[in-house]
């Protein structure tokens, strides 16, 4: 696939098979996350942490049944892979940590696209763990690190496919 044609078939997949991702794909994906810009340079101030365990998934999927009420909600959509996106937040420039966690969880999504593996972004998933001390405890994520984004990603019986791109932002052009 070409890169344009990587955009216009990319979208969120909710609809996961049991079959593990492999090591290849992971490596991958997280090679394509390495391939982010990152605000100045400073690649220290982000951190990966890549989730394959069955417990802590269905922790977090746990966690968002009770976050939004819902009980047959899987906020995960039954991912076998979920890698969590944190950045140093300091509370003063903390739009350019927030872009860098989205822009590198954005690369993923579109190595996923190219390797036909299902993908989503997952932010209420990443509340569920902010909101749980026992789940962040969990993951090792080092400390002054915040959970911003993630990616649930998996094998899927859906397939991406060319579509048109209607212009849905509205957009204003100034000569």
């Amino acid at each position: 696939m070409n890169t344009l044609d990587t955009l216009y078939s990319r979208r969120s997949i909710r609809n996961y098979n049991n079959e593990k991702v492999s090591d290849d794909d992971i490596k991958e994906i997280l090679k394509a996350a390495n391939a982010a810009p990152v605000g100045m340079g400073k690649y220290e101030d982000v951190h990966l942490t890549v989730i394959t365990s069955e417990k802590i998934l269905d922790s977090i999927r746990q966690a968002g049944v009770a976050m939004t009420h819902n009980p047959d909600g899987n906020i995960l959509y039954g991912a076998p892979l979920f890698i969590v996106v944190s950045a140093k937040l300091n509370g003063t420039n903390d739009n350019i940590a927030h872009s860098n966690a989205a822009i590198i969880d954005h690369n993923m999504a579109i190595a996923c696209t190219e390797l036909n593996l299902g993908c989503c972004h997952i932010w209420g998933g990443v509340t569920a763990i902010n909101a749980n001390p026992d789940i962040l405890a969990s993951l090792n994520i080092p400390e002054g690190f915040t959970p911003c984004c993630g990616l649930a990603i998996g094998h899927s019986d859906e397939t991406y496919s060319l579509r048109d791109i209607p212009q849905r932002i509205a957009t204003n052009v100034i000569d």
